[in-house]
């Protein structure tokens, strides 16, 4: 009986192993292996290489169901003779269901960094004296699934570490504004510069030629901290001038911009935004000239900007607070920009609009999706609902009011 007992305790241990390495995730995984030394590496070996650990549990497990069935096979033929085989093995059945299986596991579960620790060791020497076996029995298995159409390799993607985001959110675990910084973070890393620049035609500037006392005048009455410099063409910039430089050569009322700009950064529109920042930070400037794909001057991106991509709009002393890119209207309806990001804007929509083509902004969806300029008061509609172009600057559409409608499934 008390071998019976063990075989049994053993067959929990195993399974409780399994679940509890099986649902490591890699952030646990990396936390055991530095706050557990060796114990940590250990893990990190058996958890990075679950074939091997998986064949070495399934094992263990099945030689003590295996045993157990036996034995108790053979102690109820014993005591009770071969009539009462079959009630012992339903009474078998279910107690290693209930105490071998269902419980050890949930438990391993809710402990997991815990079981996995603490059998860490046992584990990896066990399939060490198993290597035999576990090699003929691998390599049995691999050609069975390279037969059965081969075999998948687990890995981990941005959509499943998302997914993972929004179970965090759906638990009460992350807060909603630190999934809408998660999120934004992974965003910010695949949008490329374009898609938040400030376009040419909204940028102020300032000729090269254009004294210090002119800009200065000029400045005071925009606020602006940092102005591109251009050479006889708005469209050829060549510098950027700080308002603090200004400010530091009032004295010299007549000296050029030319004598106080510096350097530009220039970015091509493609370049995404995590590797302009980069770039900017090891300049240690604030503003990139962003030139399009014939080197034409296409608009300007500042840190504030792509800052403002991950935390949302940011207003300093000299800017009017607005309300954001979406305004509703009433229960349905909403005022957007024409220039949210086709990604934002997705987390707002019940139905989120797709593309094949490089487009990032709504408003460069919905010229793509017509094919043309839209006229004023135009109404383009999709899955989503409809959107009513109610803004044009020249041939660019700045602003639209969205209908929300339900989508009709098919």
């Amino acid at each position: 009986m008390v071998s019976l007992l063990i075989l049994i305790i053993f067959s929990a241990i195993f399974s409780g192993t399994e679940s509890a390495f099986t649902s490591l995730t890699p952030t646990q995984i990396e936390s055991i292996r530095a706050h557990f030394g060796k114990r940590g590496e250990i893990v990190a070996r058996l958890a990075y290489r679950p074939d091997r650990l998986l064949t070495t549990v399934l094992i263990g497990n099945n030689l003590m169901n295996i045993g157990a069935s036996a034995l108790a096979t053979k102690m109820t033929i014993e005591w009770f003779g071969n009539t009462a085989v079959g009630i012992m093995t339903g009474i078998l059945t279910l107690v290693m269901l209930v105490f071998a299986e269902v419980t050890p596991k949930q438990i391993a579960i809710a402990n997991n960094e815990f079981f996995a620790v603490h059998m860490a060791r046992p584990i990896w020497w066990l399939s060490r004296i198993l290597t035999p076996l576990i090699v003929f029995i691998g390599a049995l298995s691999n050609a069975i699934a390279r037969l059965t159409g081969g075999k998948r390799v687990r890995s981990l993607s941005v959509k499943g570490i998302l997914h993972a985001i929004r179970q965090a959110e759906n638990l009460g675990i992350l807060e909603p504004y630190k999934t809408r910084l998660v999120k934004n973070v992974f965003r910010f890393s695949e949008l490329p510069v374009e898609a938040i620049m400030t376009h040419r035609t909204e940028i102020f500037s300032l000729e090269k030629m254009t004294s210090v006392a002119e800009a200065l005048t000029m400045v005071a009455d925009r606020g602006y901290a940092r102005i591109p410099v251009y050479s006889q063409d708005p469209e050829r910039i060549v510098g950027i001038v700080l308002l603090k430089d200004l400010v530091r050569n009032r004295n010299h009322h007549d000296k050029p911009l030319r004598d106080v700009m510096l350097d530009p950064v220039f970015v091509p529109e493609y370049r995404r935004v995590d590797r302009v920042m980069h770039q900017l930070l090891k300049e240690q400037l604030n503003m990139a000239i962003v030139l399009d794909e014939f080197g034409g001057f296409s608009g300007v991106v500042t840190l504030e900007d792509m800052v403002e991509e991950i935390i949302g709009e940011i207003y300093d002393e000299n800017e009017t607070r607005g309300k954001g890119k979406i305004i509703p209207i009433d229960a349905d309806s909403y005022t957007i920009q024409a220039d949210i990001t086709l990604s934002a804007l997705n987390e707002f929509l019940p139905v989120p609009l797709s593309t094949d083509d490089d487009v990032h902004t709504l408003g460069g969806y919905i010229t793509n999706l017509l094919g043309r300029i839209p006229e004023p008061t135009e109404c383009v509609k999709t899955d989503a609902g409809t959107f009513t172009v109610t803004e044009l600057d020249g041939n660019r559409i700045t602003q639209l009011v969205y209908h929300m409608r339900e989508r009709v499934e098919p």
